[in-house]
This record gives structure tokens, C-alpha cells and sequence, in this order.
């Protein structure tokens, strides 16, 4: 094989973050190429530290001795490197600061090179130990000409980083001039107030904000016009009474723009701060009885008062927005005309006081994918005409209250939401599923959440003629408790989901096992006819037989499912009842029609649906095994 087309493989390879090391050892050819493509070793951690598995999976380079630390940098050449430094965590066998330090700095000699710069610290890592390690290491040598992403993340909240990274802050409003990202998480909100504050951060296009902060207000993003993806975990406020100082024009260090060092002596713009809007001007108007002058010195002269606006901050470029909470008051002053893709973790009622934002106003014309949780419907004020994906989990714990939320959402009226992908997780009454579905004819994809195995209401409405003619995909996902942590707040390992299939049940299945109706009273009957004490059957059992009989009936009516399954969380499982190639075409042309048969080939020979066996299931531990014949 040619040594180019294998070098082209082994990027592949890279890109999916296997390792590379392994390849080494298959043959000697193989060791050469990856040795001599210095691209191949441009990914490089250095962790002096007790080092989790993790850190040495993949394709980076995770170097724990001076000697292949020198290897990757020399077989990295002139590559462009991705850098990642980490602190901790700190044991009896970690060096000191002093050498982790001077081990950095081998990598930092490069630091005109690096593309991706990552710094991570470890959980009970001490801030001295963070501040000597870094100490003196982000100087005046220390150039980031070739820098587009930085990434500072923190295990926990460590008050101090400021104090630590703002070195590195100064070094790249020096010199780096690619910089478009930034990932920063638990670094504490005075660190995120301070970048802010310089010029890099006005031509960021991506800002990642993870971690437990107080709210951030829309304008610590003033003069982000190139902003494309704006991602924060905190609430977003955009009230004027809560904004922020307009950021220093030529940044903390006072480097102006090449713009911005002529400036028109007319404009009289003066002012040391980054201008978003001009100030307006209205006409003074002075109440009679008042006798009030204006003061000859003011510069108005009767004519005009200067007024303080609301300052919006335009964010017209974003393309994908995730908020941590927002109340729809402050949505609707946000300028996101061009948003796809919006995630509200929370979204929060707008206070008695003010008033509602009307139905439908909030226009997002290009929305295509929405993630929102919820405890109301007043989020029914975006307008997303677009709309295709819904994610909505409905926050309440009472039932009827879940019924209002959601069938005030899904109204049935004009400007009403019409997604064809629909994840629902809310606690509503079985039979309101029926109205909802019914607003909903155009469903391809469907996923609805539950706490408990639900009623043989909510399996008769699947089997209703003229309900959802357009599914596809069916899941339901019965959502397991938290996995509990361990004592120093690492998730204690889960068992590995594993995939059961299944076939449609048969009439000689539906004959043996009376139908699904055993199971409506939780799988205990049979136990109490022998006598003994009910024995709660796994959820799965309960469920199974009412889902294949569904897979059947709708079969039958011409509505085969592409994708029917189960999710059971606290049993680690995953069942499919129906899995076949059916694409849209198929369903409308037979919906319409009925001469599509669940048998019969694809309008344009695309493929033919298969039919399921009648073997049962096939359990796959770790592996897919299909349960189905040609």
C-alpha cells in the first residue's frame, strides 16, 4: 500500500481518537509511517500526576517521562500542537510544583506552535500548588500566534484562577490573532468578567460557560459580533438594571485597535469605553409649573437631554444558543433572529408584576432543534415556525398540572408548535396522550419519557386508527434514579446497557399467553394463584408483551414501525420490538393509498421490508444480535 493512502488511514484513525501507540507494534512499516508523519504526534498531554485511565486512552500522547515527552515534540516537528497541561490530583507521589513546572515549560518552548491550549485541574489540587506550577510560565517569551482554542477547566470552583491565569490573559491579548474559542468551566465568575474585559474576546465565535455561577447578564458579551455559539450553565439576564460596564475600548492593557486610532474630531468620541449603540437624543420638555432651566454649561441648551438607553447587545450571528435559565421577558429582548439550535435548562416564570409576554411574539424564524424544561406555558411565546426537533420536560409533580401545562403548549390552534421529532417527559394522565398525539398527525419520531409502567389506556391509544399515520419511531424510556456517588463524589461504575430484540408476537404467542392482559395488574397474578406471596415482576416483563402486541396491531394497519423499543434504566436494558428499513415514503404513499403492503417494495426499489421471525428474542450481551429472516 502506498505510504501516502496509508497516512491518509491513519489520520482517520486519529480523528476518532484511537491510539496510536498500539499500530506501532503491529509491523515495522507501520511503526515508520506513524513515526515520520509528525501530524500524528501533534496531540500532547503532560500530567506528572497520578494519571486516570482515561488520560492514556486515545490518540493523545500522554507523557509521563521527560524522555517521550522530547520524542513527541521532536516526531511533532513543525506540526501545529494541541497542548494539555494538568495539575493533580496531588498524592504522596506527585513532584513538586518546581519540577511540574519546569516540565511545562519544555512544551511552552513551543508555544508559537499550539492550536488547542487546554489546562485542567484535578479535584483537591490546592491553589499554592496551582499557582507555583504555573508560576512565571506564561511570560514575555511566550507567544500564541497560531492559538484558535483555549480551554480552563476546573473540577471544582477554586477561587484564585484569576490570580493565576491572568498572565495568560495578557500574553494572548499580545500576540495571539486566530483565537475564535474558549471553554471555561468552574473558574469563577470574576475570571469570566475579566476576560471580558479584552479584545480577544470581542472576536471570539464560540464561548463555552460551565460550572455553578451567579447570573451573567447578556452584556459581558458587548461587541461579540462574530459570536456563532454561546453556551453558559448559569441563568442569563438581559435587564438593563443588572447590565455591566461597557468594556474599555483598547482592553485592560490599553492596546487600541488599528480602527480605533483615528477618530473623527467631529464625532466627538471621546469616550474610553466600547461604544454598541450611539447615545439618542430626545426633545426637552419642561413642566410648566416647574420653571426649570437647563444649565447654559450643559452643552443642551434647551433642545435636547441626554437619555440612558436600554443597551442591547446584538447577537446575530448565533447559530446555537444553550442558557442555564432565562424568563421569557428577557428572551424577548434578546436579538437572535438567526438561532437554530436553543437549549433552556430552565425556563423561568416571568414575575406576577410584569406583564405577559404575548403568545407567538418571540419570533425565531430559523429555529429548527428546541431543548426546553419547564413548569409553564408560557414558553408557548416563541414562534418557530421551522420547528422540527422538541426535547420538553414538563417540571411539576402534580398530574393536573402537567395535563394544563402541556395541552396549553400543544393548543391545536394557529401558531401552535409542530414538531415531527417530539420528546416528551411529562407526568401526565395516560388518556390526555390521545388529544396530543391527535394535534400532532405529522410525529415521524417519538419519545416519551415515564416513571412507571403506564395504563392499558396508553396502549390503546397506539392502536387507534388514525393516530400518528406518520411514526416511524417509537421509544419509551422508563428513566432509572441518579446513580449514587461515592464518598469522594465520583459516580460509582454502572453496569453496560445491553440490547434485546424481538419479533412481533405470533397468534400462537397471543393464544399461550392470553394476550398482554395478564400483566395489567403488575405481573403478580400468576404467583397469587399458586399460592404464594405476588412477586413484583421486572418492568421489562410487564411491559413487552402490551408493546409487541402494539408492533402487531399497527402492523396491521398498515403502520409498521421503523424503530420500536424500550429503555428500562434501572434494569440496564434495551428492547426492540420492531427494527426495519421504512423510510416516509413507504408510510404516506400507504397511509394514502393503502396499497403499500408491510411486505411490499419501495416505490423506487429502494428496499424491501422484512418480515420478523417468530423465534422469540435473542439477548445480546455487549453485542446486536438480530432476530430477523428475509
Amino acid at each position: 500500500m502506498p505510504v501516502e493512502i496509508l497516512a491518509m488511514i491513519l489520520d482517520e484513525y486519529h480523528l476518532m481518537d484511537l491510539p496510536l501507540t498500539l499500530l506501532m507494534t503491529v509491523c515495522r512499516a507501520l511503526n515508520e509511517v506513524i513515526k515520520n508523519t509528525p501530524r500524528l504526534w501533534r496531540r500532547i498531554l503532560i500530567s506528572l500526576d497520578s494519571m486516570p485511565p482515561s488520560l492514556k486512552a486515545g490518540s493523545t500522547m500522554a507523557c509521563a517521562t521527560e524522555k517521550f515527552l522530547q520524542t513527541c515534540i521532536q516526531r511533532a516537528h513543525n506540526s501545529p500542537l494541541e497542548a494539555t497541561f494538568v495539575v493533580g490530583r496531588i498524592d504522596e507521589s506527585s513532584p513538586t510544583p518546581e519540577f511540574r513546572r519546569a516540565r511545562f515549560h519544555m512544551l511552552m518552548s513551543r508555544s508559537s506552535q499550539i492550536s488547542f491550549l487546554c489546562l485542567i485541574i484535578n479535584p483537591d489540587t490546592p491553589l499554592h500548588i496551582i499557582k507555583n506550577s504555573f508560576h512565571g510560565l506564561f511570560n514575555d517569551s511566550t507567544a500564541f500566534p497560531a492559538l484558535e482554542s483555549l480551554m480552563i477547566a476546573s473540577a471544582f470552583p477554586v477561587p484564585g484562577l484569576l490570580e493565576v491565569f491572568h498572565p495568560l490573559l495578557d500574553q494572548l491579548e499580545r500576540t495571539t490573532v486566530k483565537l475564535r474559542s474558549v471553554y471555561f468551566e468552574n473558574v469563577t465568575r470574576e475570571f469570566i468578567l475579566a476576560a471580558r474585559e479584552y479584545r480577544f474576546w470581542r472576536k471570539l465565535r464560540r464561548v463555552t460557560i460551565k460550572g455553578e455561577y451567579s447570573p451573567i447578564h447578556v452584556t459581558a458579551f458587548e461587541g461579540c459580533d462574530d459570536l456563532e455559539f454561546l453556551s453558559i450553565s448559569s441563568e442569563l439576564l438581559v435587564h438593563p438594571s443588572c447590565a455591566l460596564n461597557p468594556p474599555l475600548r483598547g482592553g485592560p492593557l490599553g492596546i487600541p485597535e488599528f480602527s480605533e486610532m483615528e477618530v473623527d474630531a467631529g464625532s466627538k468620541c471621546e469616550s474610553q469605553y466600547l461604544p454598541v449603540h450611539p447615545e439618542p437624543k430626545v426633545p426637552l420638555t419642561v413642566p410648566d409649573s416647574s420653571k426649570m432651566e437647563v444649565d447654559a454649561g450643559s452643552g443642551y441648551e434647551g433642545q435636547y437631554l441626554p437619555v440612558h438607553p436600554e443597551r442591547k447587545v446584538p447577537l446575530t450571528k448565533v447559530q446555537w444558543l444553550r442558557v442555564g435559565a432565562i424568563a421569557m421577558s428577557g428572551l424577548q429582548e434578546l436579538q437572535i433572529p438567526n438561532v437554530k439550535f436553543l437549549v433552556i435548562q430552565s425556563a423561568l416564570p416571568d414575575s406576577a408584576r410584569q406583564e405577559p409576554v404575548p403568545a407567538h411574539s418571540i419570533r425565531l424564524p430559523n429555529l429548527q432543534v428546541f431543548h426546553v424544561a419547564a413548569s409553564h406555558s408560557e414558553i408557548t411565546a416563541i414562534s418557530a415556525p421551522e420547528l422540527h426537533t422538541l426535547c420538553l420536560q414538563v417540571s411539576v409533580l402534580k398530574r393536573a398540572d402537567a395535563d394544563r401545562v402541556v395541552s396549553s403548549i400543544f393548543h391545536g390552534g394557529e401558531g401552535m408548535w409542530t414538531p415531527k421529532t417530539l420528546s416528551i417527559n411529562a407526568p401526565i394522565h395516560d388518556k390526555h396522550y390521545e388529544t396530543l398525539y391527535r394535534r400532532l398527525p405529522d410525529l415521524e419520531t417519538l419519545t416519551v419519557t415515564l416513571a412507571d409502567k403506564p395504563s392499558e389506556t396508553f396502549y390503546k391509544t397506539l392502536k387507534k386508527r388514525g393516530i400518528l399515520p406518520h411514526l416511524l419511531r417509537l421509544t419509551l424510556d422508563f428513566y432509572a434514579l441518579p446513580t449514587p456517588t461515592s464518598a469522594n463524589g465520583a459516580s460509582t461504575s454502572t453496569p453496560q446497557m445491553r440490547t434485546v430484540r424481538y419479533g412481533p408476537l405470533t397468534e400462537g404467542e397471543l393464544a399461550l399467553s392470553g394476550s398482554y392482559k395478564l400483566w395489567r395488574g403488575g405481573g403478580g397474578a400468576m404467583s397469587t394463584l399458586l399460592g404464594g406471596k405476588s412477586a413484583p415482576h421486572p418492568l421489562s416483563e410487564q411491559v413487552r408483551p402490551a408493546m409487541r402486541e402494539v408492533a402487531r396491531v399497527r402492523s396491521n394497519q398498515r403502520l409498521e414501525f421503523a424503530l420500536l423499543a424500550c429503555k428500562y434504566g434501572a434494569e440496564h436494558l434495551e428492547e426492540i420490538y420492531a427494527e426495519k428499513n421504512i423510510c416516509n415514503t413507504c408510510r404516506k404513499s400507504a397511509y394514502l393509498n393503502g396499497t403499500v403492503g408491510p411486505t411490499s417494495k419501495h416505490p423506487n426499489g429502494a428496499h424491501t421490508n422484512t418480515k420478523m421471525d417468530a423465534r422469540g428474542a435473542t439477548h445480546a450481551n455487549g453485542n446486536d444480535h438480530s432476530a430477523t429472516a428475509s
